[in-house]
């Protein structure tokens, strides 16, 4: 990693782009940028490109097929008024149809992604002559970042019984995500070069533009022997941690040292969706979706059997009962949530939907996602400085969950708002990154990275309130110092 971070040249002068000054445009290219900020400490020569991954066997010892980070972003905002995918998926009404909307973007996400005779190579992004999607940079970074063989970055904990009640070990999910094209132009305005990245253009209002999808494969290392419903299952080779893998009884550790990792099979379980959709700006201006594999299903296409778990367009903030579902036996369906809706469905008699936690409150969230939260509450919390958690009982002081039939207090409902995109969850003391929670994390890679290499500190570690006249950038005065939190899907 450390050969990484010299690659990149990151210069002390690169966290004064993140400042308050920033210029009113993003650069078109590197030369442009050199000179908006003349006279700070920008590399006259920047590394090639963003790494692609951090975690794998050395050369040598494998040298087959690896991760490629899709970086090339596209320069001018797609017109996505003649993409006719996108406007099929904007036509369907996501209320009254949402199952034909959930699986029209699912086939979007598939086409030239999922091979259904060549898994292995799926999601390939490279090899797709269908459609560009793009990677965020600096996922590859840390213990937790990104694996060689498919760019696999380790997500969040599975409890016991989380997934169904035969799941006698524990474990960690492990996904990578994607952008269509519009997602990648704004990730090019976020990351304009490898040397550093630009928050003008979020903190001028910006955002994602409408007709952005947003694509997450989500594995285990758990089988059909523990969950019944990954029998027949799509699987990966990937490098993974010797604690997250059955049985296994190497080195336990979760550092990125060869002896604490093994090539291992993983086994898709989950896909995760977002459309920047206008007509859910009224609640925030999303739409999420989330899927399970099924393979009891047994569809001749194993990607097929990758069926949805629900949809939803907002965190129905006036429902405050609390419940939850966290060892599941079955499905519990929430009817007074008016922005959430699960699978109902019925195949050859039996539920098309195994038994599944959801969120809080019957709210949408997938197998592998904390049952005290919600796709939406999580996504909210996108911002930097990340000065909220991605859930209210991992902040510090922490906010207790409710207890099962009370009504949640207001601190617990700030995590259950419907936040417009491109505002951020705390008004005045950070910048939204419009829902995405890897630019959240590729920031703090970044800055954790430059902070190690320069054996130091940096300005823009601490937030500077708009709003607090003694504690504008560049005055003398002592700065807000904000504790900021890692994005990770966390465990109660």
């Amino acid at each position: 990693m450390q050969n990484f971070r010299k690659s990149l040249g990151l210069g002390m002068g690169a966290l004064a782009l993140l400042g308050a000054s920033l210029g009113a445009s993003v650069a078109d290219d590197h030369g442009k940028t050199a000179k908006r900020y003349e006279g700070l400490n920008v590399p006259d020569r920047l590394g090639q490109q963003f790494p692609d991954f951090g975690r794998m066997p050395s050369p040598g010892v494998y040298d087959g097929r690896v991760f490629r980070l899709s970086q090339d972003y596209p320069r001018k905002k797609p017109n996505m008024k003649k993409d006719k995918a996108i406007q099929k998926i904007l036509k369907i009404d996501f209320k009254e149809d949402w199952y034909a909307y959930a699986m029209a973007v699912r086939d979007y996400v598939f086409e030239g992604n999922a091979h259904a005779n060549d898994i292995e190579n799926s999601f390939n992004l490279e090899d797709n002559k269908v459609r560009n999607w793009y990677h965020i940079p600096w996922q590859h970074y840390g213990p937790n970042g990104r694996e060689g063989f498919h760019g696999l970055t380790k997500e969040g904990p599975i409890l016991k019984q989380m997934l169904a009640p035969e799941q006698v070990t524990p474990s960690y999910a492990y996904a990578v995500g994607f952008y269509n094209e519009p997602g990648g132009y704004t990730i090019g305005q976020v990351w304009p070069t490898p040397a550093y990245p630009d928050l003008s253009y979020m903190k001028a209002g910006n955002g994602f533009p409408i007709g952005t999808v947003v694509g997450k494969v989500l594995f285990t290392t758990l089988g059909a022997d523990e969950v019944p419903y990954l029998e027949d299952p799509v699987s990966w080779n990937a490098y993974i941690y010797n604690g997250d893998i059955p049985g296994n009884t190497g080195k336990q550790c979760n550092q990125n040292q060869p002896e604490c990792q093994s090539v291992t099979t993983v086994n898709l379980i989950q896909m995760d969706i977002m459309v920047r959709d206008p007509r859910a700006d009224d609640t925030g201006g999303w739409v999420f979706g989330t899927f399970v594999y099924n393979g009891t299903l047994g569809n001749d296409n194993k990607w097929d059997n990758m069926i949805p778990v629900g949809m939803m367009w907002g965190n129905d903030p006036d429902y405050r009962m609390s419940s939850n579902n966290a060892t599941p036996t079955k499905t519990i369906i929430n009817p007074e949530l008016k922005e959430t809706v699960i699978n109902q469905r019925m195949v050859d008699g039996k539920p098309e939907l195994p038994p599944s936690h959801l969120g809080w409150g019957g709210r949408l969230n997938g197998p592998v996602d904390n049952p005290n939260s919600s796709c939406m509450s999580c996504h909210s919390t996108s911002q930097y400085p990340t000065v909220s958690a991605i859930m209210p009982f991992l902040n510090e002081p922490p906010v207790s969950i409710p207890a099962v039939g009370t009504e949640a207090p207001d601190d617990w409902m700030l995590w259950f708002r419907n936040v417009q995109c491109t505002t951020p969850f705390n008004p005045g003391e950070a910048v939204s990154l419009d829902y995405s929670l890897q630019l959240s994390q590729g920031i703090n890679n970044y800055m954790t990275a430059l902070t190690n290499r320069e054996d130091g500190l940096f300005a823009y570690e601490y937030w500077y309130s708009s709003d607090n006249a003694g504690n504008k950038p560049g005055e003398d005065d002592t700065p807000n110092e904000k504790k900021t939190y890692p994005v990770l899907r966390g465990a109660n």
